[in-house]
């Protein structure tokens, strides 16, 4: 279904009314979006190109209308072989919500919704609305720079689709204002002149004197005041160079380093439904990254008993399995970040997702890899799967997070529960710019 939501403000009455219903469509089109996320799956996700479903009722604008069911109505509409002038009909009972004689739906909503299919960028503006990443920096930029459209102004000409009617109508009206403001001047000397000759006409006709050059002169003025006239409602109301159009242009602007750096368990203690889950949370990490941020770098690392960089086809379609040690991932994120991304140019991040299965001697080797790695990251989000009990992983996490405040700690049962982790991770409240 085709859908044109008009977005112009047009400076009526009805202005705050549409804009009220603009923003009641795109919430809930942003609540629909947001259940694709928490149960759809993973390829709807990536692709974005599902319909999201939203209340039909939602698209009225409201307004007054006349309350017929309040009195007399005496109309035939065209095409009616039923009643006549004059007949009474009985008032159709309501129901709640189902519409066209069905039953009612004991939601309110019925049958009367509408499925809207939204771009992939469209989907991935309402997933991700309000969402940064925490305490990113402005750090030394070096030559590097990226540019995007902004606001430049505005401009004589353009196309139609950008033209500004309110400047364009300021423009016109400070015109009209320049134009006249001489002619009405001269207009009301003119008016002014008339009147004191008109005056000077009665007194000497009661003096019985002779009024032919008075009356002459009169004739003049009149002239001379119909053609001012005729020039003052000749300026036009708008000109061709009244138009105004809004103007956009490519700004340079620095690019903040940052990186961030994926780590996930692919042991045998991870089954698919906590792969799914691990893996719905980094798509979900890696689209937000890419649809935000234009320079940010990514990396992937998978790990077992032994860890290893992978790409994103490895990393997001791994199936790997064997024993569990966690230090070697989070050493290889660390020797990674001392080599390539220096804490000083860079705004590091690590997001690491886990069953918490951890071989017990190792437990003490992780604990002294994060002491060293914790004091070089902005954050360390990590993830819990699909377990009834904390771990003895996590329970070291949440012991660091009480001295590292940057350490994040999350558990997931259900692929339902990882869009609102992911929001609480990730939202405006939570993001400090310095």
């Amino acid at each position: 279904m085709s859908m044109i939501i008009d977005r112009r403000s047009s400076g009526t009455r009805s202005a705050a009314n549409h804009d009220r219903l603009n923003r009641r469509v795109r919430a809930r089109l942003k609540a629909a979006v947001e259940k694709v996320a928490q149960s759809g799956s993973i390829p709807d996700l990536a692709s974005g190109e599902k319909p999201v479903r939203i209340p039909g009722k939602d698209l009225a604008e409201p307004s007054f209308r006349r309350d017929w069911s309040a009195g007399g109505w005496e109309r035939a509409l065209p095409g009616n072989k039923e009643f006549g002038v004059g007949d009474q009909i009985r008032k159709p009972q309501g129901g709640d919500g189902g519409g066209r004689g069905r039953e009612g739906s004991p939601e309110g909503l019925g049958d009367d919704e509408l499925d809207i299919v939204l771009s992939a960028d469209e989907f991935l503006d309402l997933l991700f609305e309000g969402l940064a990443l925490p305490h990113l920096r402005d750090l030394a930029q070096g030559e590097m720079e990226s540019s995007q459209w902004q606001r430049a102004g505005f401009v004589k000409d353009g196309s139609p689709s950008r033209m500004h009617v309110g400047r364009t109508m300021r423009t016109a009206r400070a015109r009209r204002l320049a134009l006249r403001a001489g002619k009405k001047r001269e207009l009301k000397e003119l008016t002014d002149a008339r009147e004191a000759l008109l005056e000077e006409i009665r007194r000497r006709i009661d003096a019985g004197q002779d009024v032919l050059v008075e009356r002459s002169r009169l004739t003049e003025l009149d002239a001379e005041i119909t053609v001012l006239e005729r020039k003052i409602k000749s300026i036009p109301f708008i000109d061709e160079s009244d138009l105004r159009f809004a103007h956009s242009d490519q700004q340079p602007r620095p690019i903040t380093h940052a990186v961030m750096i994926c780590v996930m368990d692919v042991s045998g203690s991870m089954g698919e439904e906590e792969k799914d889950l691990a893996k719905r949370f980094f798509l979900l990490l890696y689209l937000f990254l890419k649809r935000h941020y234009r320079a940010v770098e990514m990396v992937f690392i998978k790990h077992h008993t032994v860890a290893t960089e992978a790409s994103e086809a490895e990393f997001f379609g791994a199936r790997e399995g064997g024993g569990t040690l966690v230090s070697p991932a989070l050493s290889l994120a660390q020797e990674i970040v001392t080599q390539r991304f220096p804490a000083d140019a860079w705004n590091v991040y690590l997001a690491q997702a886990s069953d918490g299965d951890n071989y017990t001697g190792d437990t003490r080797i992780v604990h002294e890899v994060l002491l060293h790695l914790l004091p070089q990251l902005r954050n360390l989000f990590y993830l819990e799967v699909h377990r009834d009990s904390e771990s003895e992983l996590l329970q070291l996490y949440n012991d660091l997070a009480e001295v590292f405040p940057e350490l994040i700690t999350a558990r997931a049962m259900e692929r339902e529960d990882i869009y609102p982790l992911f929001r609480a991770l990730f939202g405006a409240e939570e993001a400090a710019h310095a």
